[in-house]
């Protein structure tokens, strides 16, 4: 995790956690990692004392929000189509929410770390 040394030597903070620069698809994909380390963390120092759940849950690809919008804008509009149409993989906002919902409150969730 080089990225969050303060100082890489000259004078200015590393953008990315791997030293390099900024790369928004690397960016999302490094957040997601870090809430997952978080989660596991705040799991390991305060579960057993508190029985707090926590949790981190990816909701899926949802392929029309504003995580593209660096994109081109071909690729705004097709990724979607290809998502839904190709791959399967397509989510949408709304089952996106319901996703988190069921994290909140599922049985089947109450699992921490």
């Amino acid at each position: 995790f080089q990225g969050w040394v303060e100082d890489n030597g000259e004078g200015k903070c590393v953008e990315m956690v791997d030293g390099k620069g900024f790369f928004g698809a690397k960016a999302y994909k490094d957040s997601k990692v870090c809430n997952m380390m978080t989660v596991s963390e705040l799991h390991r120092r305060y579960h057993d004392k508190t029985g707090i759940t926590f949790s981190s849950l990816y909701p899926g690809c949802i392929a029309e929000t504003a995580l593209f919008r660096e994109k081109r804008q071909w690729f705004r509009k097709g990724f979607p189509l290809f998502m839904k149409y190709v791959t399967g993989g397509y989510v949408s906002e709304q089952e996106a929410g319901e996703r988190l919902a069921q994290v909140v409150d599922d049985e089947k969730c109450k699992k921490s770390g």
